[in-house]
């Protein structure tokens, strides 16, 4: 995939139900074990291996497009820009998991050593629930339409500092064909730390009784943890 392909995806957005002890103590397994390993990811996906360093260097040249990027309403440039600054500040003192299926459906789990503050997303997106954006990446001018709506959280996960968003979005780079696709994410915040989840499709759209079920064993394995 192109860059410029890549930014849209990018730009236009990365088990089980068993019991907790929802200790508020930090825990003292290591990081890289709080996320999910190869066999807690859906069946039918594939880890994926990327260097930290090469993920944080991709976070910020978005930083930097987004910055450079006409919004429309004019008035949501700067919970945009602010939103992806805080995205990028949480993911680099991040650890991540990342995995796909034969279609490319992505899948990422990630557990942040730095608290996000919730509710910041929460009035970014009620205040800007569709945004039209268009940016200049590799020569080629790139335009796209995000709308976003809330979900509920999952069942098991009800009374947790958590939330659940639905983000469909179509853009457009040069002459191409516009690219379409679907982001189911979740958030929460417990014992000192940040857990993260995305599923994005470029096909058809991700099931939700799937993400209820990887959000939920994402949030209970740090919970669980020693």
């Amino acid at each position: 995939m192109s860059a410029a392909a890549c930014a849209v995806v990018v730009l236009a957005g990365c088990g089980s139900g068993g019991g907790s002890t929802k200790s508020d103590s930090a825990p003292s397994t290591p990081r890289d074990q709080l996320v999910l390993a190869e066999s807690e990811f859906p069946a039918g996906t594939k880890k994926m291996d990327i260097p930290q360093d090469k993920l944080q260097s991709t976070l910020a040249d978005l930083n930097g497009t987004m910055a450079n990027t006409t919004v429309s309403p004019a008035e949501c440039k700067g919970p945009q820009v602010d939103v992806a600054a805080g995205a990028k500040d949480i993911l680099s003192k991040s650890t991540i998991a990342l995995a796909a299926t034969e279609d490319m459906t992505m899948y990422v789990d990630y557990v942040s050593g730095q608290v996000m503050d919730l509710s910041k997303m929460v009035e970014n997106y009620a205040k800007c629930p569709e945004v039209k954006a268009t940016s200049t990446v590799s020569g080629q001018q790139v335009d796209g339409t995000t709308t976003v709506a809330k979900l509920s959280v999952p069942a098991a996960l009800a009374g947790t500092n958590a939330i659940a968003y639905k983000t469909t979005g179509v853009s457009t780079v040069g002459d191409a064909q516009p690219i379409t696709r679907t982001t189911y994410e979740g958030y929460t915040t417990l014992r000192g730390l940040t857990v993260g989840v995305r599923i994005t499709s470029m096909s058809n759209a991700p099931d939700q009784a799937a993400f209820d079920t990887f959000f939920t064993t994402a949030v209970q394995k740090v919970q669980n943890a020693k």
